[in-house]
């Protein structure tokens, strides 16, 4: 074994990342997309199970009257859904582990890195789950705190300048759209700044011997943090980069649902449903291509960081 002493990902730069990326996923792009259909197909199969359960649990209640009789129901729903979330969580972290073995150039195929990965399937949910719930929980506090600063914020404006929101003033209108976009912007820098945190959580277990949840939020957090700005402004490029594709079925969702809403013509509520299933389609189609960046993203960002403070031992 020797330390690798050349780095291709280069200094932790938003250049170097995105471009180290671009590169990686061209290159290896037909492995990668192998693996996010996969992913997308489990995807699609949790959402088709809500559709199943619901369906079966509406035509129980419609048969006995009892919601009784939908508990079995509901209770395989968790089952089945909790196993289509693992297998759907692994392969996207197959594909963090395929970008990161080519890093270190020590590749692997799709079969190798799915074996070894399977093993963890249940660890994966345990980490999506925990930060999902650390996530909630940010967004939740920091919208309460959105809120109530701006309620307070507000009565301030208003107590002050002595105006009455029965008689609006065009200046206090100006105001509180300005207030409201800061604050929005604050809440959403703040989830940015906690998911850069734990950024490259799916990494330990995907590469490292580790099965514990925990242990790799907490190691996240510790490889970024002394490179969190850097981080945060990578994270923010990328999702630049990929709006353009993110909102290709977000505008045709968002008209279908307008027309769906406003209208009581049948016709045109049925090209507001079809515009709003079209919508969740490209999404779904959107998502094959996004989900290998994403992950390459966060394999690169692992490897620089581990090899800045930690360096990486290869086999020359």
């Amino acid at each position: 074994m020797a330390k690798n002493n050349f780095d291709p990902v280069g200094t932790l730069s938003i250049g170097n990342v995105v471009t180290t990326g671009t590169i990686l996923y061209k290159s290896n792009f037909k492995r990668y997309f192998q693996v996010s259909l996969r992913a997308t197909a489990w995807l699609l199969a949790l959402v088709l199970s809500i559709v199943v359960a619901t369906l079966i649990g509406g035509i129980l209640y419609e048969l006995t009257k009892s919601w009784l009789v939908t508990i079995p129901v509901g209770i395989g729903w968790i089952g089945i859904s909790l196993y289509l979330s693992a297998k759907y969580a692994t392969d996207r972290a197959i594909i963090c582990r395929l970008a990161y073995q080519e890093l270190i150039d020590v590749p692997e195929t799709v079969a190798v890195a799915t074996e070894q990965l399977s093993l963890r399937l249940w660890a994966f949910l345990r980490l999506s789950l925990l930060i999902s719930l650390y996530l909630c929980l940010v967004a939740i506090v920091g919208y309460i705190v959105f809120v109530l600063i701006l309620a307070v914020a507000m009565g301030i404006v208003i107590y002050g300048l002595k105006m009455s929101i029965e008689d609006p003033n065009p200046f206090l209108i100006l105001l509180s759209l300005l207030l409201i976009i800061s604050l929005f912007l604050a809440w959403m820098a703040i989830l940015v700044r906690f998911y850069a945190s734990w950024f490259v959580a799916e990494l330990p277990l995907a590469v490292e011997q580790t099965r514990s949840a925990s242990f790799c939020v907490g190691r996240s957090q510790k490889l970024i943090k002394t490179a969190t700005g850097r981080v945060v402004l990578i994270i923010t490029i990328a999702f630049l980069m990929a709006l353009p594709i993110n909102t290709v079925g977000s505008v045709p969702s968002f008209i279908g649902q307008v027309m769906s809403s406003v209208s009581t013509d049948l016709a045109t509520q049925s090209i507001g449903y079809a515009l709003i299933f079209g919508g969740l389609l490209l999404n779904l189609i959107s998502e094959l291509f996004i989900m290998p960046f994403w992950q390459i993203i966060k394999a690169i960002v692992y490897y620089d960081l581990r090899n800045r403070r930690e360096g990486i031992d290869l086999v020359i």
